[in-house]
């Protein structure tokens, strides 16, 4: 990994600002391409991503990423996943593996309904692709019909070399950011941990109670009721840097009321004042409700 990279600033752009004059460097340099939602950034997409640094460092290349915005399965379901990471920290994650862009396409229906070659044929235009990273499950374009072996000789015949990457496994199976979702809501955090590869962590932010933290914004994976041991720190901003830290404590956490009552003896060890706290999920207590 280049840790030195800095991320350009994430956008939701259309093709035409993708085909324009800020990818100009790539297209004449050449990139390595991935290509999805990367939910909460798991082992899985871990792996991707550090396939791709990889080629790139090994060929000069830049690493661009690709995703969607808002989720396919809003679409396609309708209804969009609940969130794994916060956008903030997912941005410092992507740097970290060496990701120097990230934009989102509009995942709208006419993006459902492109054929997947055509996709691949205008994005590795726009990026200046000589490399594609993939899982083995990667499926694009229209019903899904753009699947690894089709990639791989559509990119043959175009001197595109398409990558598939072995999918991470834990607890027996294929980590899936469904199956992380659901291990949280189960108060299972250990087993989300062992897919996510760290602790899950909820943003949240000091109440006018110095000791209770609400939690930010809606469709966050959230645990059950109960009380926990957390992690508290300042939640990652731009101009930071991982790793993330801050002091273990115990918590109650409430998901109707979507507060985190701390501690008492914590409140002489957090950071003061408005800021944006992550608490990071360690371990649940068996059978505890609340105080």
């Amino acid at each position: 990994m280049n840790s030195s990279r800095r991320i350009a600033e994430p956008q939701l752009v259309g093709w035409g600002a993708l085909e324009g004059e800020q990818l100009h460097g790539a297209r004449e340099d050449g990139s390595v391409l991935t290509i999805g939602i990367f939910d909460g950034l798991h082992r899985g997409h871990q792996r991707i991503l550090a396939a791709a640094e990889r080629l790139a460092s090994a060929a000069g290349l830049h690493r661009i990423h690709i995703g969607f915005d808002p989720h396919p399965d809003l679409l396609l379901r309708g209804a969009a996943p609940l969130r794994l990471l916060d956008p903030t920290e997912f941005e410092l994650r992507l740097a970290a593996a060496g990701v120097e862009l990230w934009r989102d396409l509009p995942f709208d229906a006419e993006m459902r309904d492109t054929e997947w070659d055509v996709f691949l044929a205008r994005l590795v235009a726009a990026t200046g692709a000589r490399s594609i990273v993939l899982s083995p499950e990667s499926a694009l374009g229209r019903g899904r019909e753009g699947r690894l072996d089709r990639i791989r000789a559509w990119g043959a015949t175009r001197g595109i070399q398409v990558h598939p990457v072995a999918e991470a496994r834990t607890d027996g199976g294929p980590i899936r950011s469904t199956l992380i979702r659901a291990a949280i809501a189960a108060g299972d955090l250990s087993r989300a941990a062992r897919a996510l590869g760290r602790p899950h962590a909820i943003i949240a932010t000091r109440t006018s109670v110095d000791i209770e933290l609400r939690v930010d914004g809606e469709g966050f994976a959230l645990p059950p009721a109960g009380e926990y041991e957390v992690r508290i720190g300042t939640a990652a901003h731009r101009t930071g840097r991982l790793p993330l830290t801050g002091r273990v404590v115990r918590a109650v956490f409430d998901p109707a009321g979507r507060s985190l009552v701390l501690d008492p003896s914590a409140r002489e060890r957090l950071p003061r004042g408005g800021e944006r706290l992550r608490a990071a999920l360690l371990k649940r207590f068996a059978g505890r409700r609340g105080r």
